[in-house]
């Protein structure tokens, strides 16, 4: 049984929205969403560094203090962006056995 993600499409609706408020359409912003990476005891640290390095592309001091951040407080935003990117991002996390979730950044 594979994954399956439902999105609903409202690419046009930010356009009419800002045009009903008299917003011109590139002035509207899209709200930004969190990829969320929860601790897990079983996975060792060095797989979940070389993950976040592969996945994000970030240094190896920047992917072990957010493995290090996950591991002490539970959980780590580990990426902000667009929700497509977030959900492509949190998968790609999962292939490496990574729990991880996306969220609306508040």
């Amino acid at each position: 049984m594979g994954i399956r993600i439902f999105t609903a499409s409202v690419a046009g609706a930010g356009a009419a929205v800002a045009e009903r408020a008299g917003i011109e359409a590139d002035a509207v912003v899209a709200v930004p969403y969190n990829v969320v990476l929860w601790n897990d005891p079983v996975t060792l640290m060095e797989v979940v560094v070389r993950a976040l390095k592969k996945v994000f592309g970030y240094s190896s001091e920047k992917a072990e203090l957010l493995m290090l951040t996950a591991h002490r407080e539970g959980k780590a935003v580990v990426w902000t962006g667009e929700r497509e990117r977030a959900v492509r991002h949190c998968l790609e996390l999962g292939t490496y056995g990574l729990q991880s979730t996306v969220a609306r950044a508040t």
